[in-house]
C-alpha cells in the first residue's frame, strides 16, 4: 500500500484535494470515483504518520484503552464505522491520535478497510491490535473485537503495573544501599582512620577488614567510579548490538532468587493471554505464536515459541511441542492438552491467563512481605558491623574486652 496526495474534481466541477491509501493508481481513481470525484493529479507520498509524530505527543496504552472503550460503544450502539472513527477524530484529547484517527477516517471513507488503514501508523497500533482488528472486520464481530481488545489493552496496563511493583522497588532499595556503603566507606570511616591507629591496640580482624575495604575504595576511587558508569553502558551496548546478549540476560533474570520466578510468572502470563485473544479472534494457531514471540518481552520463551511454532508446522500438536521446553509449567502443558482435545482451547487459554492474574498480586505481595524485613535486617547489619569494627578497639582500651 502506497500514500498518495491528489486532487480531484465532483460533478459540479469544484476541485478537492487531499491524502488516501492505495495499492496503485488505478485503485486510487476508483475510490475517488466511488466519493463521486474524478482524479485530476496524484503524487506518492509518505503517510502523515510519519511526519506528525514526535509533534503531537505520544499515543500512550491509555489512550487506546479509551479509543476502543468508545468504539466499542458506538459500534455497538448501531452507529457506522466511518461516523464512530469521525467522532472520535474530533473528539480525542490526543492531539497525536485525533491527525492519526482523521487521516483513517478519510481512508475508510475512500473504502479502505479499517484494519489496512491503522496498519500504516504501526507506531501508535501494535500488530496484535490491528490483527484483532482484521480478524475482526473479516467475521462481521467488529463491535465484539473493540471489546475483547479493551479488555486485553486494560489486562496489559494492570500486568505493567505488576512489573513495576516487583522491580522498582527492589531496583530503589539496591540503590539506596549502594549509596550508604560508598557514604559510609569514603566519608564516614576515613574519619576514624587516623583514631583507630593512634589508639595503638591491636585491632581485630573485623576492623581490618573494614578499614582495608575504605582505603581500597578512597585509593582507587579511578577504578570502580567509572566501572559503575561502565557496566550500565556496556549492558545498554549488548542489549543493541551484541548477538545473543538478550538471551544471556533474559535467562540470568529467569533464574534470579525470588524474583526470577515473579517474573517467569509475568512472561507466562503475557504469552497465554495474548495466545488467548489472538486465538478467539480467529487468528490461526501459528500466526498466533509468531505474533506472541513479539509480545513476551523475554528473548529466551521467545526463541521457545520459535521452536514451538516449527514443531506445530510440521504436524506436532501445540501441548506437545510446549512439553518440550522446561520453561512451560506441566500445569499448562496440561489444561492445554485438555483445550487442544476439547475444542475448547481458547477458553482453556483464557483459564490459565485467569489463574496468573489471581496469583501475580498474591505473589508480589508475598515477596514484599518477605523483601521489607530482609532489607531492614541487612540494612540493621551493615551499619552495625561497621559501627561494631569502630568502636571495639576504644572498648578494648578502655577494658571492656
Amino acid at each position: 500500500m502506497a500514500n498518495f496526495h491528489y486532487r480531484a474534481i465532483n460533478a459540479q466541477g469544484q476541485p478537492a484535494e487531499g491524502e488516501m491509501t492505495a495499492s496503485d493508481l488505478s485503485q486510487l481513481e476508483q475510490r475517488l470515483q466511488h466519493m463521486g470525484l474524478w482524479l485530476v493529479r496524484a503524487l506518492e507520498t509518505q503517510p502523515k504518520s510519519s511526519t506528525r509524530t514526535g509533534k503531537l505527543g505520544k499515543v500512550k496504552s491509555r489512550d487506546l484503552l479509551e479509543f476502543s472503550t468508545h468504539m466499542f460503544t458506538l459500534l455497538d450502539a448501531g452507529i457506522p464505522l466511518s461516523q464512530a472513527l469521525k467522532n472520535l477524530s474530533e473528539g480525542s484529547p490526543n492531539l497525536q491520535l485525533r491527525a492519526t484517527l482523521q487521516s483513517i477516517f478519510q481512508q475508510v471513507e475512500a473504502g479502505s478497510p479499517l484494519h489496512a488503514a491503522m496498519k500504516q501508523h504501526p507506531s501508535i497500533f501494535p500488530p496484535q491490535v490491528t490483527n484483532l482488528v482484521q480478524a475482526g472486520e473479516e467475521s462481521n464481530t467488529l463491535a465484539e473485537t473493540f471489546q475483547e481488545l479493551e479488555r486485553y489493552l486494560d489486562w496489559a496496563d494492570q500486568i505493567r503495573g505488576d512489573i513495576r511493583q516487583a522491580t522498582i522497588y527492589p531496583s530503589i532499595v539496591i540503590c539506596a544501599v549502594t549509596g550508604l556503603l560508598i557514604l559510609l566507606f569514603t566519608f564516614v570511616i576515613p574519619r576514624f582512620i587516623p583514631v583507630l591507629h593512634d589508639l595503638n591496640v591491636p585491632l581485630p580482624f573485623v576492623t581490618v577488614l573494614v578499614i582495608g575495604a575504605s582505603e581500597f575504595m578512597v585509593n582507587n576511587w579511578f577504578i570502580w567510579i567509572p566501572m559503575m558508569l561502565i557496566l550500565p553502558l556496556t549492558w545498554w551496548i549488548g542489549r543493541h548490538y551484541i548477538a545473543g546478549f538478550s538471551n544471556w540476560r533474559d535467562q540470568i533474570i529467569l533464574e534470579l532468587p525470588v524474583l526470577g520466578e515473579l517474573l517467569t510468572m509475568l512472561t507466562l502470563s503475557k504469552f497465554v493471554q495474548n495466545f488467548a485473544v489472538l486465538n478467539r479472534a480467529g487468528l490461526p494457531v501459528l500466526h498466533c505464536l509468531q505474533l506472541c514471540q513479539g509480545l513476551v518481552g523475554n528473548q529466551v520463551v521467545a526463541e521457545a515459541l520459535r521452536d514451538i511454532q516449527r514443531s506445530i508446522a510440521e504436524g506436532s500438536t501445540i501441548h506437545d511441542a510446549l512439553s518440550r521446553h522446561p520453561i512451560f509449567p506441566p500445569m499448562m502443558v496440561q489444561m492445554i492438552a485438555v483445550g487442544e482435545t476439547t475444542g475448547n482451547l481458547s477458553k482453556t487459554l483464557m483459564n490459565v491467563s485467569h489463574y496468573y492474574n489471581q496469583e501475580i498480586p498474591r505473589r508480589v505481595k508475598k515477596i514484599f512481605a518477605i523483601l521489607e524485613p530482609v532489607i531492614t535486617l541487612g540494612l540493621i547489619s551493615i551499619v552495625g558491623t561497621v559501627a561494631l569494627a569502630l568502636f571495639m578497639p576504644m572498648m578494648s582500651l578502655m577494658g571492656g574486652f
